[in-house]
């Protein structure tokens, strides 16, 4: 004769377990953990009613316990992930204020050191020689640019031509 068991509450209980174990994985995923809160509460409620009808029908309540254990451990660390994440945020943006400050001190410095700063380029080919000198100093521009619009004025006043 066979012997007839009572699975009352093990279908159940096996949903909570396969949901619960899912909501585990797709916790630890980046991004995606947040999505683990709703699974794990389904697997949570499964597990509970799981429990409930195999208290009534005195049968096996293991499967419904571990889908109830594993949607509250995803649950948890979901939860943890958040916790972490927005005080993480908090600390992000203090940083991301002084990375800013950083940068705009560094191009200061930089705009100073070219105000002043002087170049010299050297091209050569074979027995060509070309060479480029400059300044970034204003005061040196200036007088260039003066000393310039003289000698212009100069080639193109009659007198200078030497008649």
């Amino acid at each position: 004769m066979e012997e007839k068991t009572q699975n009352t509450g093990h279908g159940m209980g096996v949903a909570a377990l396969v949901i619960g174990i899912i909501s585990i994985v797709v916790a630890f995923i980046p991004c995606l953990g947040l999505l683990a809160f709703f699974t794990a509460v389904v697997a949570i409620v499964l597990g509970a009613i799981g429990i409930s009808q195999a208290s009534r029908a005195n049968a096996s309540k293991g499967t419904a316990i571990g889908g109830l254990v594993t949607g509250g451990l995803a649950l948890f660390i979901t939860i943890a992930q958040v916790i972490f994440f927005a005080s993480f945020s908090d600390r992000m943006d203090f940083a991301g204020d002084r990375i800013e400050e950083i940068f705009e001190d560094i191009g200061d410095e930089v705009m100073q050191d070219m105000e002043n700063s002087e170049f010299k380029i050297t091209i050569e080919d074979g027995e060509d020689k070309v060479e480029i000198q400059g300044s970034a100093n204003k005061k040196n521009l200036k007088e260039k640019l003066e000393k310039l619009e003289g000698i212009e004025e100069e080639s193109k006043d009659p007198d200078t031509t030497g008649k």
